[in-house]
């Protein structure tokens, strides 16, 4: 069960993409298949899977967005260069865990599904994972950036669960006794 979960983080990744809202289902559909196409390539080497992987999905993911939801209101009170050094060690953290979950895949079948707008700047998208023995739900939340009118991906909910609120959640209760310096340091 746990290492199904853990393949639906690393498809998490897969589908994200900063683009119009009419192309997202065509533009999820090349980017699934990409990646699938890396992942069963038994002449790469894992390293190779891992960075070629990491080039596709590195600039569909609003950090500065998906930090500022992970820490919710202790956002507002950091400085500049507190938000900064968040935002590159949650990056960092969020790349190093799909590349631990890319590691996992083990020829899971990801069925697409259609977007549903929710909010005029809101968009869930679904899919599912298909595996040896169950089926697994996932969303993909995006929201319209006003700056340049695409669509990001700000969070995925595996199986009914946020990847973004449980960081906000972990990281409420770390700040409860430690400080954000040590919560930067710790990711």
């Amino acid at each position: 069960m746990i290492k199904k979960l853990l393949t639906l983080l690393l498809l998490s990744g897969i589908f994200a993409h900063a683009i119009e809202e009419q192309n997202i289902k065509t533009v999820m559909d090349t980017r699934v298949s990409k990646i699938l196409s890396i992942l069963k390539n038994s002449s790469l080497s894992q390293t190779q899977k891992e960075q070629q992987s990491i080039v596709l999905i590195d600039d569909v993911f609003d950090y500065n967005t998906m930090s500022q939801i992970s820490l919710g209101r202790q956002w507002t009170t950091l400085s500049a260069g507190e938000k900064a050094q968040f935002i590159k060690a949650f990056e960092r953290k969020i790349k190093y865990s799909y590349l631990d979950k890319l590691r996992l895949y083990n020829n899971q079948k990801v069925i697409l599904g259609n977007s549903k707008k929710i909010k005029p700047n809101r968009i869930v998208f679904d899919a599912q994972v298909i595996g040896t023995d169950d089926t697994y739900k996932v969303e993909y939340l995006f929201y319209k950036n006003t700056t340049n009118n695409q669509w990001y991906i700000y969070d995925v909910v595996l199986v009914g669960v946020s990847i973004i609120q449980t960081y906000r959640n972990q990281f409420a209760e770390f700040l409860k006794t430690k400080s954000i310096t040590e919560l930067t340091k710790s990711l």
